[in-house]
């Protein structure tokens, strides 16, 4: 399969003064240089070096703790902020030279589509339905005529299960599911490439989910589409995606194919995640229990493993030396002086 989004190195850094945080901005920069901040300022390392693909009809799923860094990254792939260095290419393009605040104009913008995380949050409240659907229609697709724009919404809501009668409600008149349905439709009524679901389940009921994941694996096989598909849910993430990366403390800790992920993790901080999930043995559990806290992501050693205090398998050498990678099959490493041993 042909590669569709390429991110090289990818960083981003925040800058933190007397004054408060700084995302290296003209803004920032005058706002810091003319008030009595600190001359000595720290640096928060919030993604720091990730490197992925997502292939053609690829389903990627991402997962880690609150604070590893995956909105931050989601938010520099959808090309709502910009990155400190690095490189996103998107179909062949470097898509990340391009200015957030600029990007809208871009013919990629709809080709790449999110997803947000809470419906309830994401909808305009003076928007209809329909004018929810139609807006990206209007903007990006330059559909003018009413008649075009009616019925390209109505087959993008017929698409998402979204009763036509619905469409003239607005979002405090719809259930979790049918606002989930609405962000939905917005997001690939525009047809696009790359879809970046970003926990797209977290605020619904679980009976509302199930519905809602099978709407998804739905539209992916009728639309062709490619999915990265963030979650903590990490059951959804083995029936859904074909390939997942681990990320800890702003980088990628482990990365291969869903199954192997889940049966065969390399990574110790997997293991401890795939041993928490519902069902999983119990002694298995019991033994990669997490302890301690995660260090700090502001000014991070260089030389030392961002897991080190909470691994049960690790030594002194993993404070002195960065963590080489280790791979087990061409499709699946992890960064790790200490990788698990298979049971």
């Amino acid at each position: 399969m042909s590669a569709l989004l390429e991110v090289f190195d990818l960083k981003k850094y925040y800058t933190l003064g007397g004054k408060g945080l700084s995302d290296g901005s003209l803004v920032s920069w005058i706002r810091n240089r003319f008030t009595n901040a600190p001359k000595d300022t720290q640096v928060l390392h919030a993604v720091d070096g990730v490197n992925f693909v997502i292939s053609k009809g690829e389903s990627l799923g991402l997962v880690g703790e609150s604070g590893c860094g995956k909105s931050t990254l989601v938010g520099m792939l959808a090309r709502l902020s910009d990155s400190t260095s690095g490189s996103i290419k998107f179909a062949g393009k470097d898509i990340g030279s391009v200015r957030a605040k600029q990007f809208h104009a871009e013919p990629e913008r709809s080709e790449l589509q999110i997803v947000f995380q809470d419906p309830h949050e994401s909808l305009n409240p003076r928007f209809t339905a329909f004018d929810t659907i139609a807006e990206p229609l209007r903007r990006l697709a330059g559909l003018s005529s009413k008649a075009e724009l009616r019925a390209r919404v109505e087959a993008v809501a017929t698409q998402v299960d979204l009763p036509l009668q619905l469409l003239g409600r607005f979002p405090h008149q719809l259930s979790g599911g049918q606002k989930a349905r609405v962000n939905i439709a917005r997001a690939i009524a525009l047809s696009p490439k790359l879809l970046i679901l970003d926990e797209p389940t977290s605020a619904l009921d679980v009976s509302v989910q199930a519905v809602i994941l099978k709407l998804l694996v739905r539209l992916k096989q009728e639309l062709g589409m490619s999915y990265l598909f963030v979650s903590h849910d990490l059951n959804v993430v083995r029936l859904l995606c074909d390939r997942v990366i681990v990320m800890y403390l702003g980088q990628i800790v482990e990365e291969g194919p869903a199954e192997d992920i889940f049966t065969k993790p390399l990574h110790p901080y997997t293991r401890a995640l795939t041993s928490a999930i519902p069902g999983h043995n119990k002694e298995d559990a019991s033994a990669f229990r997490l302890e301690g806290d995660p260090l700090s992501p502001v000014d991070p050693n260089p030389n030392a493993c961002r897991f080190y205090g909470r691994c049960p398998n690790g030594s002194e050498l993993c404070i002195k030396a960065a963590p080489p990678k280790f791979s087990s099959s061409s499709d699946h490493y992890a960064v790790c002086h200490f990788p698990v041993q298979p049971h």
